[in-house]
């Protein structure tokens, strides 16, 4: 059975419920009737005030409020024509329960007022009659309090319930809305980087294919390898995003992969020196790859906007005993922020600021710095 099926099923077993309620009380209703009706009043009255006070409660789900306008309605026009307490009479209760549940204070509670009111009114001409004592119409009159209470109760119950339901749905997009963050800068990184290599390598080896074809050859053989490099880290995007077992994940590139990317930045001709001082420690995956494409992103910046005339490109990981200090620095003309920004600059910013560290980035005397501070005890 779906979702749907069982939705309809409830509903299905719901509306024979209330049937059910409505008939059998008006029929219990049917062979006492007589005696509450006086002789003067028309034959059609017996049958027509315990029809209004039970038929309109099959709509309590529905329609509350018209269900329980017609009842009070009915119950009223009882206490004009003279008609003494009838059995039908209780269903005042359950259609008080439903307003106070489906409605706000500002309906339910006059709802209440007008059954609390016709119960005082056409119970206390009555009392000798019935043996009845003020006590009794009290709780005749707490039983119409404790009907709006716990319909009350039942509203601020369904309320909470939904406003958890609408949370819960809030969390999961906007849980949704950071995985496409991360994957649309996940894959800005990787592409930027790869097609600036592979542009820089095939402008090179345009420039020499001819002086030198040894050389050409060696710079499209980069360009292959650095193609399918970006092609397995887009296949594990994808591999990811098809599937939601943890194992199906394959591992971020992090510091391990650091010095086949210097390489590969040193083969499109960036001068890149990297060096490691302190004492390296285990990284969590998550600091290992914002330490990765902090670097990756700096020197594709290097390569896009340093131009021919820089010289070297200095690339310092220090593990340091309080914090991780990294900084690219290249003595290129460099850049203003605003050719960097968008998802270069932000993206950088945003990894290390969701790791509690700090960035830092922008132009120097001679060149270009980006620099960021990671706290240990995040790492170790």
């Amino acid at each position: 059975m779906t979702v749907i099926d069982g939705a309809r099923s409830s509903r299905s077993n719901h509306r024979f419920l209330d049937c059910a309620v409505a008939a059998a009380v008006f029929a219990y209703n049917l062979p006492v009737q007589g005696f509450a009706v006086p002789d003067s009043a028309v034959s059609w009255i017996a049958y027509a005030l315990p029809a209004g006070l039970c038929l309109p409660y099959v709509f309590h789900r529905r329609r509350p409020l018209s269900m329980f306008s017609v009842i009070v309605a009915t119950a009223y026009l009882q206490l004009v024509l003279g008609v003494e307490l009838l059995v039908a009479d209780v269903m005042l209760v359950p259609a008080l329960h439903a307003v106070a549940r489906s409605r706000p204070p500002s309906n339910s509670v006059p709802a209440a007022v007008a059954v609390a009111v016709w119960t005082i009114t056409m119970t206390m001409p009555s009392m000798e009659r019935y043996s009845m004592s003020f006590g009794d119409v009290g709780l005749l009159v707490l039983i119409v309090a404790i009907a709006w209470l716990t319909g009350m109760l039942a509203r601020v119950r369904n309320e909470y319930v939904h406003s958890l339901q609408l949370r819960a749905e809030q969390v999961e997009r906007d849980a949704a809305a950071a995985e496409r963050t991360r994957i649309a800068r996940e894959i800005h990184d990787i592409v930027s980087h790869s097609l600036s290599a592979i542009v820089l390598l095939s402008e090179g080896a345009a420039g020499t294919v001819r002086q030198d074809p040894d050389a050409a050859a060696a710079a499209m053989k980069t360009v292959r390898d650095t193609g399918r490099e970006a092609m397995t880290e887009m296949r594990s995007m994808l591999t990811v995003l098809h599937s939601d077992d943890p194992v199906d994940r394959v591992p971020a590139p992090g510091v391990a992969q650091l010095d086949g990317l210097v390489e590969r930045s040193r083969a499109v001709g960036i001068p890149v020196d990297y060096r490691v001082t302190g004492e390296p420690v285990e990284l969590p995956p998550g600091l290992q790859l914002v330490i990765y494409r902090v670097i990756q992103e700096s020197l594709t910046n290097v390569g896009k906007h340093a131009g021919p005339e820089v010289r070297a490109v200095r690339v310092h990981l220090n593990y340091g005993p309080a914090t991780i200090e990294l900084t690219v620095a290249d003595d290129g003309r460099g850049t203003d922020s605003s050719s960097a920004s968008g998802w270069g600059l932000m993206g950088m910013r945003e990894r290390v600021l969701a790791q509690g560290g700090t960035f830092d980035a922008g132009p120097t005397a001679d060149g270009f710095h980006v620099a960021v501070s990671l706290p240990a005890e995040a790492v170790r």
